[in-house]
């Protein structure tokens, strides 16, 4: 592992910092992930919605994991939360015309200490981000927190399967393909490579629910994705 990944792994409060630096290519190096979208796309169709929630998109970067639900907001409203000034730049150009309409707002804010009254959210989306929080439980205790009663949570993430060949292929995957083709596109290395790491090392889908449990949440549910993607991503929905 290099210094500046080990760097990451120690202190994840720099993460965000590591995303702006590749935000304007961020985009285009996942529309070559295949399945990306409509990954994301399953797991927004698992907030039942009926249109005039307060919903946070958590960690929400670019705006990719916005696009999976925002049809589904008539009346309510979106806001979008992300750490990475430089992913939450490309956001709002994307969502220019939702922000004047108010149906979207952005917000930089630290997902660890986030800035939403008690029982104050209807539904939280959060894609690629429990990984990325340096402390798991506090995280989805707060999560817990700022939701109302009945609110919804589903988690979208990496999550490697308990099948003996899932972090082999992710290796090989990641080594072999993720890591050099996003840093000829990005010209960053760095968040790649802490990316791999970083997903070795995150709980397993029965670990993720097992917390969700623990912290109170019920009716929690891990959803697979199509074919070979299961081995690696999983959705998860709650509710408080």
């Amino acid at each position: 592992m290099s210094t500046t990944t080990s760097i990451l792994f120690n202190n994840k409060k720099i993460v965000p910092k590591e995303f702006n630096k590749i935000a304007s290519k961020y985009d285009f190096a996942t529309a070559m992930s295949h399945g990306y979208q409509d990954d994301l796309n399953k797991s927004g169709s698992l907030l039942q919605l009926k249109g005039d929630e307060l919903v946070v998109d958590l960690c929400c970067g670019t705006g990719k994991s916005t696009v999976a639900f925002k049809d589904k907001i008539t009346t309510g409203k979106i806001i979008c939360v992300d750490n990475s000034e430089g992913m939450l730049a490309v956001a709002s150009e994307k969502f220019a015309d939702e922000i004047k309409q108010g149906k979207i707002e952005i917000s930089l804010q630290d997902a660890m200490n986030l800035n939403f009254a008690p029982n104050s959210v209807d539904a939280i989306f959060m894609a690629y981000g429990l990984r990325n929080m340096p402390d798991y439980e506090k995280c989805i205790e707060n999560l817990f927190s700022i939701l109302k009663p009945n609110g919804q949570l589903v988690i979208h993430d990496y999550s490697l399967s308990n099948h003996p060949i899932s972090k082999p292929l992710w290796f090989i995957l990641g080594y072999g393909f993720i890591v050099p083709f996003c840093t000829v596109v990005s010209g960053s290395s760095t968040i790649y490579t802490y990316l791999i790491k970083s997903v070795l090392k995150f709980l397993q889908p029965n670990e993720v629910k097992s917390l969700l449990e623990k912290k109170g949440f019920k009716n929690v549910e891990i959803v697979n994705h199509a074919n070979w993607r299961r081995l690696f991503f999983h959705s998860f929905r709650a509710v408080k």
